[in-house]
């Protein structure tokens, strides 16, 4: 729906929107590829130990960040949905420190911390919003997250590998594709295949 034949100006991630518009005849000098605009915060290095101290992360355990807080829950229904399906599994991953990350959503955030305190979880952290989110996300060692443009591009820029959880539609499946295919993801569309 996004192209129309008279925009001036066409910003895109990559080279392959870039092919999606030129069969649509835009012309070539209205299209530049630009990648997705990330905050600086997520261009800078940051030191892990020092990010885990400052979250309350341990350092001897592999960091799991999920992140399933939005403004709108609606389209992390799924997303929650598998978290919730696995909580009784994540005390088995005595290796693995596990990262919910419900954003403003504090419900959420209860029900998350009420379900950690049922099965008497050790290894998991519940977080609501997260101010310093690029530090949370480099403090981790893998980053379980929905096939959005920005949050994927910001846990490029950090450089942690990704688990794409949950059926993509539109963009979301084209960046499934892309990031599956570059290696920098794994794809999974059910709660039994992640864990």
């Amino acid at each position: 729906l996004w192209p129309h034949m008279y925009t001036d100006l066409f910003c895109v991630a990559n080279e392959y929107m870039a092919e999606t518009l030129r069969p649509r005849k835009v012309l070539e000098n209205r299209i530049q590829i630009t990648g997705i605009p990330a905050s600086p915060d997520f261009s800078r290095t940051y030191d892990k130990d020092e990010m885990r101290k400052r979250f309350d992360l341990p350092e001897d355990k592999q960091i799991v960040l999920f992140l399933a807080g939005a403004s709108l829950p609606r389209p992390y229904v799924h997303f929650r949905n598998s978290i919730d399906q696995i909580m009784p599994y994540m005390h088995t991953y005595t290796n693995m420190h596990m990262v919910i990350v419900a954003g403003k959503d504090a419900e959420y955030a209860d029900a998350l911390r009420r379900k950690v305190g049922e099965y008497g979880l050790k290894n998991i952290t519940v977080l609501e919003y997260v101010d310093g989110m690029a530090g949370l996300m480099a403090a981790s060692d893998l980053v379980v997250c929905k096939s959005g443009g920005l949050t994927v591009t910001e846990i490029l820029c950090i450089g942690v590998p990704m688990i794409l959880l949950g059926k993509a539609y539109g963009q979301e499946k084209a960046n499934v594709s892309m990031l599956t295919a570059s290696g920098a993801a794994l794809h999974v569309t059910t709660a039994r295949e992640l864990v």
